[in-house]
């Protein structure tokens, strides 16, 4: 039986990397998302029950865990070597011409180029041994890059194995990017919780790269396009079409829109067909690199200190245009920060018509000295983004300089610019622009948990004015909500009782579902602990709050401005008049437990998952790292600890084992 199993188990990672590959390289799906599952819950359930036969490039491995706080340095085995630019066609053709100097015994009629997209990503490198991926990095300096291997197996075009003919070792090079549909999704995401936002495609990807959890990469669903190999073990190719070829029977993710040109003005032709076809891609795209097919023909031309000889990059001016800022409009964000937005007089430009464009904050408006009725040179940020290059005539007869408001535009109350910060803020719970997002957050799963208040409900207790706060959800008539497009009575009644169940809640869930920036699940939950009672933490001064471990200055700050608008406490205590707990239940935990302490798991617990174990240490207030350091308190050793447990050790940092772990968190 276990001999079938393990049968089972190599059939379904060669089955799933198949279906991988037609779905991330090939974008044409074999199978449905459900059929896709069903194998994948399938080889996970086998695993789980014979862990003796998982190995690193099954599909199940591709999300490990987080990495050490710092990436190992790699070599590179040959140099990866940036590219000399050029921006016109003329300096193209003098590329051309150093090529026919460079060989003067080939006839200029059998030279052939290959045409690239440039793509604008993070350069990577992933090395093969014995048809396995043992190892991916950044190109760092061009010598030394980072190891990202954990990160990279995250990228579902990434095999995780290929065939081992004809290569035992190889060492591919690609560009890692980030799709403009995900780029404008993880936007939106950041806007919700008062992050700024990346400013384009390629700052998202590499950000994804270098954070230290891969479930977080995982999360950015990067793509990823090959283009060559640094090493290789076998030379079986002359030409660069040939070994691409090669790469994509390999199932590599090679660019569909490679061309081999047998000749050089076929090269200019592909420029120009590029200019604006490139605006049409779902990646973004600054230029195009042209190289020569012939692999002898390169080695002969070889390379400078630092450009290939053989190939060079051509890249497109981003367009820009002139239009005229017809009015500067301000505009409250999800969490209440306020935009200034130029309405401009419509103009095409890469691709699209704009009629609006950002102007970031109050600062940048000063430096580029920005006001209404401006002639304005404007431009796509990454082709992307419109924005405001400069002006076109700054000597010219002009309007007032443009004033930031010190109210919010939504709900008149006072705005704010916190210290450091370039964006001026609205924290007005109650402000129209922003009540239906933070109802959004108040109902959700990890804050006060109400089922069956969608987007949707929301939107239509929001616009009909029957909600303006928080607390008007917990003063809702079940024939009012049936009333309500979609919505039955049967579904009316359970989003009442789900409205009800959430008063009990608990005060770590209410002071999250509150929406104070910068107050996530862990803040909110040390801060329930510490102070019992929302009360409590409105009246503690400013230095003891900041005092607490894990809290700090800024915390205490977006506390202190919340608690200060009259909107917000008014709103608490209506919440506690309709039954809302707003202070902790029963006795306060025990001088002696794990608030402020740190641990480290490592190794396999035996009768717990460490997931677990990292929740019960949380809930009694510790805190579970990656890695060993000197604040690290407490080191859990489980079976096959490794070099966590050694430098624990050389710390002198007190190890536990799975039952000494046990005594302190199993009463909970």
């Amino acid at each position: 039986m276990k001999e079938a199993d393990k049968k089972e188990i190599e059939s379904l990672r060669k089955t799933i990397h198949v279906h991988d590959h037609h779905y991330y390289v090939k974008n044409s799906p074999s199978i449905s998302d459900r059929e896709y599952d069903s194998l994948y819950h399938r080889l996970k359930e086998l695993e789980s029950k014979y862990p003796q036969w998982v190995t690193p490039d099954s599909p199940t491995q591709r999300v490990g865990g987080k990495v050490e706080q710092r990436f190992r340095q790699i070599t590179h085995p040959t140099p990866m070597l940036s590219l000399d630019n050029t921006y016109n066609v003329d300096e193209v053709r003098a590329f051309h011409k150093r090529i026919i100097k460079g060989l003067p015994d080939v006839a200029e009629d059998s030279i052939e180029y290959i045409v690239e997209l440039k793509f604008d990503g993070l350069a990577v490198a992933l090395t093969y041994e014995d048809g396995r991926l043992v190892c991916g990095t950044t190109r760092g300096d061009g010598k030394q890059g980072e190891d990202i291997t954990a990160n990279l197996k995250t990228i579902r075009s990434i095999p995780l194995e290929i065939s081992s003919e004809p290569f035992k070792k190889i060492e591919v090079r690609g560009e890692v990017y980030m799709p403009i549909k995900e780029f404008q999704r993880l936007n939106a995401i950041r806007e919700t919780k008062g992050e700024s936002p990346f400013a384009n495609p390629r700052n998202a990807a590499a950000g994804a790269l270098r954070v230290l959890d891969p479930s977080i990469t995982d999360s950015r669903k990067l793509g990823i396009f090959i283009y060559t190999v640094g090493f290789m073990d076998n030379n079986v190719c002359k030409t660069h079409f040939e070994l691409q070829q090669i790469l994509a029977s390999l199932r590599f993710p090679i660019n569909e829109h490679n061309r081999l040109c047998s000749n050089f003005e076929e090269t200019i032709a592909v420029i120009e067909e590029w200019r604006q076809k490139k605006n049409n891609l779902d990646y973004e795209v600054d230029g195009l690199v042209i190289q020569l097919n012939s692999l002898a023909y390169r080695k002969k031309l070889g390379n400078t200190s630092k450009f290939p000889r053989w190939a060079v990059a051509y890249k497109y001016e981003a367009e820009q245009v002139e239009t005229e800022i017809l009015e500067i409009v301000c505009q409250v964000g999800r969490t209440g920060s306020i935009t200034p937005v130029a309405y401009l007089e419509p103009v095409f430009v890469s691709g699209s018509t704009v009629s609006r464009a950002t102007l970031h904050n109050e600062d940048e408006i000063k430096r580029k000295d920005i006001r209404v009725g401006d002639r304005v040179v404007i431009e796509k940020a990454g082709e992307i983004i419109p924005k405001v290059v400069r002006l076109v005539d700054p000597k010219a007869k002009r309007k007032a300089p443009f004033k930031m408001p010190t109210v919010c535009p939504e709900c008149q109350m006072k705005i704010f610019r916190p210290e450091g910060e370039a964006a001026w803020r609205c924290i007005n719970a109650t402000c129209p622009a922003q009540l239906k997002e933070r109802l959004k957050h108040f109902a959700s799963r990890n804050a006060m948990d109400i089922d069956n208040m969608g987007p949707a409900v929301i939107a239509q207790l929001v616009e009909s004015g029957r909600v303006k706060n928080f607390s008007d959800l917990y003063t809702l008539k079940q024939d009012e909500v049936a009333s309500l497009e979609r919505l039955a009575e049967k579904s009316a009644q359970n989003l009442i009782d789900a409205i009800e169940k959430s008063k009990s809640a608990g005060l770590a869930r209410l002071l999250f579902g509150l929406g104070v920036r910068h107050v996530g699940q862990r803040a909110a939950s040390i801060l329930a602990e510490t102070f019992r009672s929302i009360e409590n933490l409105r009246t503690t001064p400013y230095e003891d709050i900041e005092s607490v471990i894990e809290i700090g200055p800024v915390i205490a700050e977006s506390l202190k401005s919340f608690f200060d608008q009259k909107t917000n406490l008014q709103d608490i205590e209506n919440l506690s008049n309709m039954g809302v707990l707003v202070e902790e239940q029963g006795e306060a935990r025990k001088e002696g437990v794990l608030i402020g302490k740190q641990f480290v798991l490592t190794g396999t617990l035996s009768n717990i998952s460490r997931n677990e174990a990292k929740q019960k240490i949380e809930s009694l207030g510790g805190r579970v790292t990656s890695s060993v350091s000197g604040k690290t308190d407490f080191l859990v050793a489980g079976k096959d600890a490794g070099s966590k447990l050694a430098k624990a050790k050389a710390l002198k940092i007190t190890v536990l084992d799975e039952k000494e772990l046990q005594k302190i968190i199993g009463s909970v």
